[in-house]
């Protein structure tokens, strides 16, 4: 979840464009467990047809590869993508992700599913923004093909908190974000449904989500709550503190 609400940043934080972007920030959550991580992110932005010239330009195509990396000391990774918008509204992306775990995830039962080791997520996805007087829609659809490092037992999404069949799943992630924009802040509800298709374990979410921007650094805070195969019904608290060093061009 915390993932796809770095993609409201750009609705709210533009600011003069360029070539490379550059953002980095701090997230975290309390449920299942308290934690957080920091991550970094870069790209370069290649406008293919039309032009970006101020935040009411939306008529033009766009390519964008990009690296980055993320660590909460336990757990490290690092991703490179590729991201396509034939119009701005409208994006595909491909991308490979290592993820290193050196840690006993405690709502999980690390004895009998594979928790630590390099993990090797491969993902396509789609995703669409529409806008009309200050509320937005965002919607998300998202294929990934996990590989864990041992395949005799199954395997671990810590992040989802579910659990996948040994040696490789396919996963599906189905997101829709609906907001209100006011200034340099915004309020909405994200419904989330990510689901293993060998094992079948699913996680689904619900929550309300506030967000202000104060120059080039964005404050979000969401409450809600999440019930997955592993885990009942729990209320969750999320924050998210982001910064822009260098503004992307893409609209989300």
């Amino acid at each position: 979840m915390i993932y796809f609400l770095l993609f409201l940043t750009a609705l709210t934080s533009w600011a003069s464009p360029t070539k490379f972007d550059f953002n980095t920030g701090l997230q975290g959550r309390t449920l299942p467990a308290l934690g957080a991580e920091l991550y970094a992110d870069s790209g370069y932005n290649f406008i293919f047809w039309g032009k970006k010239e101020n935040p009411k330009d939306i008529l033009y195509g766009l390519i964008r590869p990009s690296l980055g990396a993320s660590t909460s000391g336990v757990i490290n990774s690092v991703k490179g993508e590729l991201e396509f918008f034939p119009i701005s509204i409208l994006g595909f992306a491909a991308g490979r992700q290592y993820l290193n775990s050196n840690y006993e995830f405690p709502f999980l039962d690390c004895e009998n599913v594979t928790c630590k080791g390099e993990f090797i997520r491969n993902y396509v996805e789609s995703k669409m923004v529409l806008g009309f007087k200050g509320w937005v829609a965002l919607g998300n659809y998202k294929i990934d093909t996990l590989r864990a490092p041992n395949r005799d037992t199954p395997m671990a999404d810590w992040r989802n908190v579910i659990v996948g069949d040994p040696g490789e799943e396919v996963q599906v992630e189905k997101k829709l974000l609906v907001g209100k924009i006011f200034d340099n802040k915004m309020i909405g509800v994200l419904i989330e449904n990510v689901q293993f298709q060998g094992s079948g374990e699913r996680k689904e979410s619900f929550a309300g989500i506030y967000q202000v921007r104060y120059d080039k650094t964005n404050y979000m805070f969401g409450v809600g709550g999440f019930h997955t195969d592993q885990q009942p019904m729990g209320f969750q608290f999320y924050f998210r503190i982001h910064h822009v060093a260098l503004p992307s061009l893409k609209l989300f």
